[in-house]
């Protein structure tokens, strides 16, 4: 940083003050920018008695003419600009809705207008060094050489707050204002860094600072009511500034809004989620294929159900042999449906690992409460259409395609609870392979911490989780190893972008990852268990984690319990984590990675390779688990129970769009 330059809005105390003291004692010349001079010129003149540089000018941000006048101070006396800190910023000025003046667009004009305006300022001065100067357009996208990166220009960072991502009930003005300068730093993220500028933003909890003394003295019982949730306490200044350093000095920080929570911790709020909220039965018939309706009804009339009865997989007995375990049977339906429920015929069904371990009774918490159980039906995921509904039921209409997930997945039709049942565009093999495969892979991903730049190893990588896996890991910026047998499995995952697939047969794993990444494996996705296990747990970076989904290399046997002698040393010296995942334990986060899934796979981002064996109804159940648990498989196994129709022209599945 020796020898850069930095403008420091709001910089006569607190956040501004101390971020500017940090800085030049890494030598950068810095501008203290405040409405405040005596103490904006005392946290000057303090920095230079220190030999640091700095110059204190009067600014307030909301008067433009004074705005621009700091920036070219700044520029005249340093003649350049590297970091901007938009640091100055108000608390609630007034009542938005009970006050008899407009008091509160203070607030917006300091917190969020200036905000916008510094943000102008900074970009054409680094941009031009002039600014008042508008900088010319950005070529065109894909412009220029192919992989050159834009020059290096600067950095601007917002202290907002994180009052920008959660509600503050008394500070509403505040809040929004806050929250605008985060939707900004993220919308202008791209656009500035395809011109060498990054944009981040400071966002800490309540911060022992004058503005937030100020409240308290103001109104003490408004002030506790307002940081109740953080019983009281505060950040201090210095923890702030440190995390706002990290963000100036971390090339990787583009659009990033960084939270400072009171304990001391950082996180970074998601940049989207969405809850899931019921279309009412009118909206969603609207988009269902007439052909879909006629291939679930039938000549069934209105008001009756068009099946009386199913076929169903049953286990019959307790063992990893499905084919000895199961039969098929035939299981009368209800003549209504219960409350919240519906009808689907199903089309596909999806094959896992795991179906051995089902029929085993390893899900049922002992061997005798398997029995006890006995017979149960058997499978997990499905994709079929929507039959009948019961007349309670709200954003599911006969004819919609959805996914289900429950225990009787074998079966050619089923009543299951409208909840469980997920809307999906089509009616596709891919749309099972995103349920369990998908919906593991997305979620432990995300409970495993997955961010830009980590190496990560997945295992059984050709799978139908771990090639869903793969893509997500190299979407996230990741530099993915892939391991499988070999052949089209090691074809495959090259074509999906693994950059270093290992054939296991033919390689050793543990000497490659020794030679060819010797710092570690940040993140290890697991799921096969035995001797791969050990070498992937030696191979853990500090601090790295390993995510274990399964063990299917030890399912054939019974799942027999090994030891692990020595792991908790392991473990310890790494600061290193074990990190085990039930897909059932994340109910509530299925229909947000379902719909997140979905829309990469219509967007072209997400690829699903289907095993190309073909397996086609109940009597073939057996024959496609065998062929899981064989090894020859390549991409997610299923089985077709039906052939829907195809989607006409009118109601084919769209492309994801706003």
């Amino acid at each position: 940083m020796q020898g850069r330059a930095a403008l420091i809005t709001g910089a006569s105390s607190g956040i501004g003050a101390d971020l500017a003291w940090q800085l030049s004692r890494q030598g950068v010349s810095v501008t203290l920018a405040d409405v405040d001079m005596a103490g904006a010129g005392a946290t000057a003149a303090r920095i230079r008695a220190a030999g640091g540089q700095a110059i204190a000018v009067r600014c307030d941000v909301a008067d433009s003419s004074q705005h621009l006048q700091a920036f070219q101070t700044h520029m005249q006396r340093w003649g350049r600009l590297d970091y901007a800190l938009l640091n100055a910023g108000i608390a609630e000025r007034g009542d938005l809705i009970s006050g008899t003046s407009n008091r509160w667009q203070q607030t917006i004009d300091v917190d969020l207008t200036a905000v916008l305006e510094g943000v102008r300022l900074a970009a054409r001065a680094m941009l031009t060094g002039s600014p008042a100067t508008a900088p010319s357009r950005p070529p065109s996208p894909g412009a220029g050489k192919e992989g050159q990166k834009p020059e290096w220009k600067g950095v601007i960072m917002i202290t907002a707050s994180a009052g920008g991502t959660f509600p503050m009930p008394l500070s509403p003005v505040y809040a929004a204002a806050k929250a605008g300068c985060i939707s900004a730093t993220r919308s202008l993220a791209g656009p500035l860094a395809s011109r060498g500028i990054r944009i981040c933003a400071l966002c800490p909890q309540f911060t022992d600072t004058a503005m937030v003394r100020g409240m308290q003295q103001a109104d003490a019982a408004a002030a506790a009511e307002t940081m109740r949730d953080t019983g009281g306490r505060l950040l201090t200044v210095d923890q702030v500034a440190q995390a706002g350093l990290h963000l100036l000095t971390d090339g990787s920080k583009i659009g990033t809004a960084l939270v400072v929570l009171v304990d001391g911790s950082w996180v970074e709020p998601q940049r989207t989620r969405f809850r899931s909220v019921e279309m009412p039965a009118s909206a969603a018939a609207e988009r269902v294929d007439p052909a879909l309706v006629s291939w679930v009804r039938g000549s069934a009339s209105a008001g009756s159900l068009p099946a009386a009865s199913t076929r169903v997989i049953e286990v019959h007995r307790l063992s990893t042999d499905f084919r000895a375990a199961t039969h098929i049977v035939q299981r009368p339906l209800p003549a209504a449906l219960p409350a919240g429920t519906v009808l689907i015929r199903r089309a596909f069904v999806g094959i896992n690992a795991s179906d051995v371990n089902y029929s085993a009774g390893k899900y049922f918490g002992s061997t005798a409460a398997a029995a006890a159980k006995l017979p149960f039906p058997a499978g997990f995921e499905a994709v079929g259409v929507v039959a009948a509904a019961a007349p309670d039921v709200q954003g599911l209409a006969v004819g919609q395609p959805v996914t289900t997930m429950t225990y009787g997945g074998f079966a050619d039709w089923a009543v299951v609870a409208a909840k469980h049942a997920f809307a999906v565009p089509a009616v596709t093999p891919e749309m099972v392979a995103l349920m369990t495969s998908g919906l593991t892979a997305s979620i432990a991903l995300e409970q495993a911490g997955l961010r830009k730049g980590q190496t990560v190893l997945v295992t059984a990588a050709a799978g139908g989780t771990g090639q869903l896996a793969v893509q997500l890991a190299v979407l996230a910026g990741c530099t993915v190893i892939g391991t499988c047998s070999g052949g089209d499995k090691a074809d495959l995952l090259r074509s999906l972008g693994c950059h270093r697939v290992v054939n296991y047969r033919q390689e050793s794993l543990k000497e490659v990852l020794k030679r060819e990444f010797p710092r570690g494996l940040d993140l290890v996705y697991e799921s096969v268990g035995g001797d791969m296990f050990d070498v992937a747990v030696d191979a853990l970076a500090p601090r790295g984690r390993l995510v274990i989904i399964g063990m299917m290399s030890q399912y054939a046997d019974g799942w027999v319990r090994r030891q692990y002698p020595g792991i908790a040393e392991k473990l310890l010296w790494k600061s290193a984590t074990l990190q085990g995942f039930f897909l059932l334990h994340y109910a509530s986060e299925w229909r947000r990675h379902l719909k997140k899934l979905a829309g990469l796979l219509q967007s072209g981002r997400l690829r699903v390779q289907m095993d190309p064996r073909r397996f086609v109804g109940l009597e073939a159940v057996a024959d496609a688990v065998e062929h899981l648990q064989s090894g020859r498989s390549v991409g997610k196994v299923y089985v077709q129970l039906a052939q829907p129709p195809t989607a006409t022209a009118a109601t084919a599945a769209p492309k994801a769009r706003l």
